[in-house]
């Protein structure tokens, strides 16, 4: 039989994913309707209380990882990207994007103090941090393989992929506004 921790692990992180998902959904809306001259001010609000949960949910995922009796994790198989004994590549690419959940929220928290523009270019890396997680969930984790919770990660995808300029002289044009 599986212990709590396993079933605290498992839950922490699919919803840490969720929270993150719909963050991602209501962040790329936004900026959909930004660019249709509509107020936004609610969605990133929500967008941003999405964003704060979710790494609430990931600091319990980490934090139940450290208590779990079954497979007792170190502080460093946590913190140090590949260097647990268990899922190498995936536990390390879930701890970068860990890295980069911080960083985000950390610069969207200051970003009046480091600048629009410098906040936006480190908000355009986010992707990278929507992908880590899907591939470290997809690896690692047992409720992800053949649920819905696969499939459901190609609408982000194709929002983002639907959002990035087609031409060369649009991607200039939108790199020049920030």
């Amino acid at each position: 039989m599986e212990s709590l921790e396993w079933y605290a692990i498992r839950a922490t992180g699919v919803v840490a994913y969720l929270l993150l998902y719909m963050a991602v959904l209501t962040g790329l809306y936004s900026a959909v309707q930004k660019k249709r001259k509509k107020k936004v001010n609610h969605l990133l609000h929500f967008h941003e209380v999405l964003s704060d949960w979710s790494l609430i949910m990931t600091a319990g995922h980490l934090g139940i990882l450290l208590i779990d009796v079954y497979m007792k994790f170190s502080w460093s198989d946590i913190v140090i990207p590949f260097s647990g004994s268990y899922e190498t590549i995936s536990m390390g690419l879930g701890s970068i994007a860990t890295y980069f959940l911080i960083l985000t929220i950390v610069t969207s928290k200051f970003r009046k103090k480091i600048g629009y523009q410098r906040w936006r270019k480190l908000h355009a890396l986010n992707p990278i941090l929507y992908i880590l997680v899907t591939v470290h969930g997809l690896m690692s984790g047992t409720d992800f393989q053949g649920t819905i919770l696969a499939v459901v990660n190609v609408v982000p995808v194709i929002l983002m992929f639907g959002m990035w300029p087609s031409d060369k002289k649009k991607l200039r044009e939108g790199n020049a506004a920030v």
